[in-house]
This record gives structure tokens, sequence and C-alpha cells, in this order.
């Protein structure tokens, strides 16, 4: 049976990436229940709405922790990696903008802006396999 050595920069970056979006779930699930129950908008009500976006916050947090572990070649990978996610991300969500602006279609919610980077970067993992 192999042995997981928990102190490895990529097991701590799993389990804190799981752990965190294990938080997420369950603060999705929270909110969504009290909106549902106390759709009035009240103090407690935004309190509570932007809470799921504090794990979100920390898995990019996590991914850089785990980035400035890595070697050198790696970094340099994974570097390219999240720039072209992210410059993929903000140009869909830019064209979409223009497109709400000028043809009248409906806006996407934007908490799938999160759900719309890591596809990025999935795909980015399947191209950007080293460093030219």
């Amino acid at each position: 049976m192999t042995q997981i050595n928990f102190k490895s920069h990529s097991a701590r970056y799993t389990l804190s990436i799981l752990g965190w979006m294990t938080l997420y779930v369950i603060l999705l699930l929270i909110v969504g229940f009290y909106a549902r129950a106390h759709p009035e908008p009240t103090p407690l009500l935004y309190t509570l709405a932007v809470l799921p976006s504090l794990p979100v916050g920390m898995t990019i947090w996590c991914v850089l922790r785990f980035m400035s572990k890595t070697d050198e070649y790696m970094r340099a990978i994974l570097t390219e990696r999240f720039v072209t996610a992210t410059g993929l991300t903000l140009f869909l969500c830019t064209a979409w903008g223009f497109l709400i602006n000028y043809a009248q279609v409906q806006s996407p919610p934007l908490y799938m802006v999160y759900p719309m980077f890591w596809i990025f970067y999935g795909i980015s993992c399947a191209f950007i396999r080293s460093v030219k």
C-alpha cells in the first residue's frame, strides 16, 4: 500500500483546497436556505450572501502559496497557465459585458466567473505542458 506524505507541498495544497471547497459548499447551502426562508434584504442577509466568496479567495491564496513552494521550472508552467486562464476569463467577461450593453443579451450570474476561470485553467493545462 502506498503511503501518503502529508508534509509534501502537493498534499498540503490538496488538503487545503479540499477544506476550503468543503467550507464553500457548506456556506452555499446555509446561505441558500436562509435566503429562501428570509428573502427580505437585511444587513444579515447581505453579510451572509458574501460569505461563500471567502473560501474562493482562500483557494486562490492556496494556489499562489503552492506556486511559491514549487521549483522554478514548475512555477513558470503554473504561472503561464494561471495567467492564460485569467486572460481568457477577462476576455470572455468583457465580451459578454459588451453583448449585455449593446445587444441586450441576458447577464449570467457573476458567481460563474470563478468556475469559468478553473475551466480555462484546466484547458490551459492540456496545452501548456512546458516552458519555452
